[in-house]
């Protein structure tokens, strides 16, 4: 296993302003990066859901997750990636622990332990 890179959640809300195609290439844009700093495991396409609370005037929002296994070093970089991007209106980010990944994976159906360990 390599100990410079961990298991992560990564979740972004687009902002629902956005055209069908200029939400793929965002999230094509991302999926991208990812690959590129390590690799994603899965991803949900959550699609638009209402808010908690109005951002930036809107009401909604597309969400869309990736689960990815990047450096450690390359989260400040998708950070600050998802920061500049002036369609994502939040993102959170969040480092999974193995005893975290049982109950996923009983929810997702797939072995992430096993792909974490290659």
């Amino acid at each position: 296993m390599d100990f410079n890179s961990a298991f992560y959640e990564t979740l972004i809300v687009i902002s629902p302003t956005v055209s069908e195609e200029e939400k793929k290439q965002i999230i094509s844009s991302y999926e991208n990066f990812l690959r590129r700093e390590g690799r994603i495991i899965y991803q949900i396409k959550w699609g638009k859901k209402k808010l908690a609370y109005i951002i930036n005037k809107n009401r909604f929002g597309i969400y869309h997750i990736f689960y990815c296994k990047i450096l450690k070093s390359s989260v400040k970089n998708l950070e600050k990636k998802l920061n500049q991007d002036e369609n994502v209106i939040r993102f959170l980010i969040l480092k999974i622990k193995k005893k975290a990944l049982n109950y996923f994976e009983s929810k997702v159906n797939i072995t992430l332990n096993k792909k974490l360990d290659e």
